[in-house]
């Protein structure tokens, strides 16, 4: 009797999908006029609404918290994350979910001049000398994946003075750039788009964006589970679901009107050059 109510335990974990939401807008919006709205928020109720055939519960967590649940092995998934050899380790990865613009540099206007000694014939930073001037003061964010390109710079530059380790918080960055505590931060457009938007900074504060140097035009996100037989069936469901989701994933639509004019015209652009869902729509 025993044995079999644990294997009827296990079955319902087994088919029970704890999704862990950490409140990181706009990609997850939890609160607010604009709550649920976050493209990771519409891609995860598209999924939902297509597998009946799973319990899908939603758990807000951090991503301290979620990467800990994995570790433990425990049946947990995320909708959102940047792909890196760390997280590799102990996360099963689907194929690509989010198409967003890549990290940029993050300077206010009026502060944007003491960086152009950085800056390449293209406008592009070279972000591993802009790191190495230790007047220019930045941020790194707890638990947040970085590209290989601003990992380096990061890892080439840790211990310096100029270099300031802040929480997962994502809004301190932002806080702290508007105040003039510090020089620049690494973020992505619809970030920079959200948060002068609900800072309510002055209207003499502007927040402006460059290019880094060698980085790619895009960034994929990906939908990652707890590693091993579990998570791997999730990530191929995940998948079967985004390749029947045609050429424009209404996520997609999400990430786009989170983005100002500019991004959003550069968005089009290059979403239409490299687009993974493009070939996918029969």
């Amino acid at each position: 009797m025993g044995h079999l109510m644990m294997s009827a335990n296990a079955r319902a974990d087994d088919n029970t999908i704890r999704w862990q939401m950490p409140g990181n807008p706009p990609v997850t919006i939890t609160d607010g006029p604009d709550k649920g709205q976050g493209y990771a928020d519409v891609f995860l109720r598209y999924f939902i609404e297509r597998t009946p055939e799973y319990n899908s519960v939603i758990e807000r967590a951090s991503l301290a918290r979620v990467s800990g649940l994995m570790k433990q092995g425990q049946h947990v998934c995320q909708p959102s994350l940047l792909k890196t050899s760390e997280r590799e380790a102990y996360m099963e990865f689907s194929n690509p979910v989010e198409f967003v613009l890549p990290y940029y540099i993050v300077v206010r206007s009026d502060r944007a001049a003491r960086l152009t000694a950085y800056r390449n014939a293209d406008g592009a930073m070279d972000i591993a000398r802009l790191m190495h001037d230790l007047s220019l003061t930045t941020v790194r964010q707890e638990m947040r994946g970085y590209p290989p390109i601003i990992l380096s710079a990061f890892t080439t530059a840790a211990g310096q003075k100029n270099i300031l380790r802040t929480s997962a918080d994502d809004v301190a960055p932002f806080s702290q750039l508007a105040s003039g505590w510090v020089d620049y931060i690494i973020a992505y457009p619809d970030e920079v788009y959200w948060f002068a938007r609900h800072l309510k900074l002055p209207n003499s504060i502007n927040f402006i964006y460059l290019p880094i140097a060698g980085h790619p035009q895009y960034t994929l996100g990906y939908a990652a589970c707890t590693k091993g037989p579990w998570g791997r069936k999730i990530v191929k469901r995940v998948n079967e679901i985004v390749a029947k989701a045609g050429r424009r994933p209404p996520w997609i639509e999400a990430e786009a009107r989170l983005l100002d004019p500019e991004a959003a015209k550069r968005y089009e652009e290059v979403y239409a050059r490299y687009s993974p869902f493009r070939r996918q729509a029969k």
